[in-house]
């Protein structure tokens, strides 16, 4: 199962981590993971290559994580088109595929 964790901070996502693997099927025909891989990517791809924003992440096998919270407040505003959209995204494939991704929103 994949695991996904926003933080939010002032009304703010300023963090996700996603863990797992969604092994919805074979390895290699996985829909689930493809979507939550493919969701996760692009969006931290907008905001190190389009937006140019320098943040901390880090990537591995069933592993992506990454964290606004080094950057200004205006950053971090200019981020959140995109957190949003990858928040529904997610939710979106959790609402069909819920048995192997669990996606929740913390307030710290």
């Amino acid at each position: 199962m994949v695991t996904v964790e926003f933080k939010k901070k002032s009304c703010n996502l300023v963090s996700v981590a996603l863990k797992g693997h969604a092994e919805s099927v074979d390895e290699g025909y996985d829909l689930v993971c493809c979507a939550v891989s493919s969701i996760s990517q692009t969006i931290l791809i907008g905001i190190v290559e389009v937006l140019k924003l320098k943040i901390d992440y880090s990537i591995d096998d069933g592993f992506l994580s990454f964290s606004l919270e080094d950057l200004s407040i205006d950053e971090i505003k200019e981020c959140q088109v995109l957190m949003e959209t990858m928040l529904l995204g997610l939710k979106s494939v959790e609402l069909n595929y819920g048995e192997y991704i669990k996606v929740k929103v913390e307030e710290v």
